[in-house]
């Protein structure tokens, strides 16, 4: 393989970002669960201000692209603003290449140069690449913190309609 740069997304890329995630969702064993359209992908990448998510991408040149980091801002209430990577991922034949590493790279710099306090993610306690990978690059895992997670019908039974309505009767 030549070189490669990180360079940020535009609206050109959105079918590659949606096709990493696909390749990510597969990946992962869930292929079903990856619903999002490219038309959502812009809209809340790239038709937005604030954008709801950035990427950086790892673009091969004449290989096409690489890999992604999607990453968006979060907040601690104990520490200020900092970044959450949603998502990295390498296509298979440029794994162990070093663009997974010029990602994350690029999004601690991102996170540094912001001033913010960290960088968070969630591995697949099976993924065990990928906790060797994070690990070999400095990060910490948090074993006493359990995410949790309410989602689709479970969620959609919390809907009132236009506005949040704090009295009861």
């Amino acid at each position: 393989m030549n070189r490669f740069e990180v360079r940020p997304a535009c609206a050109a890329d959105v079918p590659t970002i949606h096709a990493l995630i696909a390749e990510l969702a597969l990946y992962e064993k869930e292929p079903e669960a990856f619903v999002l359209s490219q038309e959502d992908l812009l809209k809340h990448g790239f038709g937005q201000t604030p954008p709801l998510f950035e990427v950086c991408l790892a673009d091969g040149g004449a290989e096409g692209l690489l890999g992604m980091a999607m990453v968006y801002t979060k907040y601690s209430s104990w520490r200020g603003p900092c970044l959450f990577l949603e998502d990295l991922v390498v296509r298979e034949p440029y794994r162990r290449l070093g663009v997974g590493k010029a990602l994350l790279t690029e999004v601690l710099i991102m996170a540094a140069n912001r001033g913010m306090d960290r960088v968070e993610w969630m591995v697949l306690d099976w993924n065990e690449p990928a906790h060797a990978f994070y690990r070999a690059m400095g990060a910490e895992l948090l074993r006493e913190w359990w995410p949790y997670r309410v989602s689709g019908s479970a969620l959609a039974a919390y809907r009132r309609g236009p506005t949040f309505d704090t009295q009861t009767d």
